[in-house]
């Protein structure tokens, strides 16, 4: 008898349709149980496409009374009765949420829906939409006697969509958004459970009356794998997709486990140290038998790259940074992007203190590609298709083990960058006078600024590129590898190439690959702290 084929639910967040196609599924229905016991005012905050869409189809079926769904789940076996409540489902995504009007017409086209669905008298008399929606609830609670569900999924689309708007335009969609979101705690006493899921923290906005009745469970501990997969639940649950990586990639099951980590792992949402990959891109990989940036592909806002392309921050310093908790769950301002980076997920927690005190950094090796690719043609002034280009021409010379060449290409590359991005020209001359220690420090940190520079354009190639790699005698600077050369490198700051190279010799760095059987290149490369560039470099092929 043939095998029966895997079916991984990418894209799919109807808990009804998952369960009745015989998709792969990952219970997560403890969760339904536990928020609702947690309150009846719920808010999440999650990346997209993480799973908060599904996570709200479940909650309805189970208010829907569909026990038959969750047969062999956790809330199937523990759960006892199965009441059926009205509910009331909003998908924000489902209008582009670009200008007020249309996200007027959207809602008020859904509680026309929901007037007919329940036989309610039409309301479109009412010109206020926050009175049609109190309508609408206390319509449904006097026609069935049941307290009603409400469920609000990416309620932030309209202030996303309008990030980069006027004051006027963002000012009116607010206006649409308030009249709507206040009406569920208006109503409380009709309504049985509310929660609401999106990107943005809302007690950030006014777009809600009275926020602190919405029990906010983004950074509960108790919450931390409620979206997402963690790593115990990858191997429990996708063994066959993950042979399927090996196979394709010709390595061991261990093997392709650690490929998927470094690619799609390492998301932490709160102090509790649990991390999860992204739900998306894992089963997109699973699907496709390769890894590939696929949670950036499947749709980044233009608005979300603009607006960052012009706010004030370094991305040379997103791979690790300590910040307030109260900067993270802040409003988004080009004065202040650590909010957006974090919240959208192009930033993470990697550790804490006192769970007051967080350090962020890049997530994965996909965030971190996504991060370039989108950000770094923008911040060098020149257009997606020449930077494509030159990463392609640069990428040939790489394969081909012509080391002038690339370097060549990189220094054009890094010659576009404004001079912003490095800090003050003179930061190092001011340091002439001070203390030996501190001047160190500076020098440490422009090298450091180079070399980022150089493993993120690297990042882009599809070649593998370590950085900071423990060897006996040291740490490497920098390893990038092809199926044919390995390219063993150290970065100087206004030093020489000679001193670079002998570092490599002197700490034994190219023992790892003596025996590989590829062309090893050890390579020195110097910056310059005046002209921002590589000024010198010296290689020697073994």
């Amino acid at each position: 008898m043939e095998k029966k084929k895997v079916k991984y639910p990418v894209g799919e967040h109807s808990f009804p349709e998952l369960r009745k196609g015989g998709y792969i599924y990952v219970d997560k229905t403890r969760y339904v149980h536990e928020l609702i016991e947690q309150g009846k005012f719920i808010f999440l905050s999650r990346p997209r496409r993480f799973g908060k869409s599904l996570m709200l189809s479940t909650v309805e079926s189970y208010f829907l009374g569909e026990k038959e769904l969750f047969e062999g789940t956790w809330l199937g076996q523990h759960e006892q009765e199965w009441t059926q409540y009205p509910v009331l489902h909003f998908d924000m995504t489902e209008t582009s949420g670009s200008e007020a009007i249309s996200m007027n017409l959207y809602l008020n086209d859904r509680i026309a829906e929901y007037e007919e669905d329940y036989d309610l008298p039409d309301k479109s008399y009412l010109q206020d939409l926050g009175s049609r929606f109190s309508a609408l609830i206390r319509g449904i609670f006097r026609k069935t006697g049941q307290q009603v569900v409400i469920l609000i999924d990416e309620y932030d689309n309209g202030i996303l969509e309008t990030l980069d708007g006027s004051e006027q335009e963002k000012d009116a969609m607010s206006t649409v958004l308030r009249a709507f979101y206040k009406q569920p705690k208006a109503m409380t006493k009709y309504v049985k459970f509310c929660m609401v899921t999106g990107v943005a923290r809302f007690a950030s906005y006014t777009l809600f009356s009275g926020p602190n009745n919405y029990l906010d469970i983004s950074m509960n501990p108790d919450y931390a794998d409620i979206c997402g997969i963690t790593q115990q639940e990858l191997v429990d649950n996708f063994k066959e997709g993950i042979m399927k990586i090996a196979s394709e990639k010709n390595e061991s099951f261990e093997e392709a486990v650690e490929d998927l980590r470094q690619k799609y792992d390492s998301y932490r949402f709160t102090r509790a140290y649990k991390k999860v990959y992204n739900p998306f891109s894992l089963l997109s990989a699973f699907v496709e038998g390769a890894l590939d940036n696929f949670w950036i592909k499947s749709g980044t806002s233009k608005v979300f790259v603009k607006y960052l392309t012009r706010s004030e921050f370094d991305l040379l310093e997103l791979e690790d940074m300590w910040v307030k908790r109260e900067e993270m769950e802040g409003k988004y301002t080009p004065e202040d992007s650590i909010p957006l980076l974090f919240q959208t997920g192009y930033l993470t927690i990697k550790d804490e203190r006192d769970a007051k005190l967080y350090r962020l950094g890049i997530p994965n090796g996909e965030v971190q590609s996504a991060l370039v690719d989108q950000l770094m043609p923008a911040f060098m002034g020149i257009s997606q298709k020449l930077f494509n280009t030159r990463l392609t021409d640069l990428q040939e010379k790489v394969q081909m083990g012509d080391v002038v060449g690339w370097i060549e290409d990189v220094k054009s590359l890094i010659s576009t960058i404004p001079y912003q991005l490095f800090g003050p020209v003179d930061s190092l001359s001011k340091e002439k006078d001070k203390q030996q220690e501190s001047k160190d420090k500076s020098i440490a940190s422009y090298e450091r600024t180079f070399h980022i520079i150089v493993h993120l354009i690297f990042n882009l190639l599809k070649v593998e590129a370590r950085s900071e790699i423990s060897v006996a005698g040291g740490r490497i600077d920098m390893v990038v590898s092809t199926k044919k050369y390995v390219y063993v490198i150290e970065f100087k700051l206004d030093g020489t190439p000679q001193e670079a190279l002998k570092q490599i010799d002197d700490k034994g760095y190219l023992l790892p690959w003596h025996s590989d059987g590829r062309k090893v290149f050890k390579i020195g490369i110097v910056f310059s702290s005046k002209d921002r560039n590589i000024s010198s470099y010296k290689f020697i092929g073994e």
